[in-house]
C-alpha cells in the first residue's frame, strides 16, 4: 500500500487558476506516491451547472466524468471531474497546511475513471505514471 493512494481526494485550499488568481479546489488523485518527491496526478473537480447536458459516469466527448452528490461526503451538488486538464503535486506537497485530505474513493470508481480519460489531451509522462499505478 503506497502512502498516497489512488482515489483520495482533498481540497488544496490555495489552488491557483489560469489568471493567477487564489482559490480553494477540490482535486481527485488519479496516481499513488511513496516518496516525498513521487508525483501525483490529479484532476479538479468542478460544480457542474449544467447538468442536463450530461450524464452521470463518464462522457468522454466532453472529457468529463460527472458525479452524484452522494458520492464523496463534502460533495453537495452533481460534480464534473475535468479530465483534460491534470494536475501535478509531489507527495511533500501533500504535508502543507493548505492541503486538507478527504475521502478516498473505492477502486472500482477510479477504475471507471480511468478508461474515461481521453489519454490524447495528456502529457505521455502523466499517461505512463497512472498507467503504471493502475497495473499494480
Amino acid at each position: 500500500m503506497a502512502e498516497f493512494d489512488i482515489g483520495q481526494t482533498f481540497l488544496d485550499l490555495k489552488s491557483t487558476n489560469l489568471f493567477r488568481a487564489t482559490k480553494g479546489k477540490y482535486f481527485i488523485a488519479m496516481s499513488e506516491a511513496d516518496y516525498d518527491d513521487d508525483f501525483i496526478v490529479c484532476f479538479v473537480l468542478n460544480s457542474e451547472n449544467r447538468i442536463d447536458r450530461y450524464k452521470f459516469g463518464c462522457n468522454k466527448k466532453h472529457n468529463k466524468f460527472i458525479l452524484e452528490p452522494s458520492t464523496f461526503s463534502f460533495l453537495t451538488n452533481s460534480t464534473s471531474i475535468m479530465l483534460s486538464q491534470p494536475a501535478c503535486y509531489k507527495l511533500a506537497e501533500m504535508y502543507q497546511s493548505n492541503i486538507k485530505l478527504l475521502d478516498k474513493a473505492d477502486i472500482t470508481l477510479c477504475r471507471q475513471i480511468k478508461n474515461c480519460i481521453d489519454w490524447n489531451y495528456i502529457p505521455d509522462r502523466l499517461v505512463n505514471l497512472i498507467k503504471t499505478c493502475f497495473k499494480k
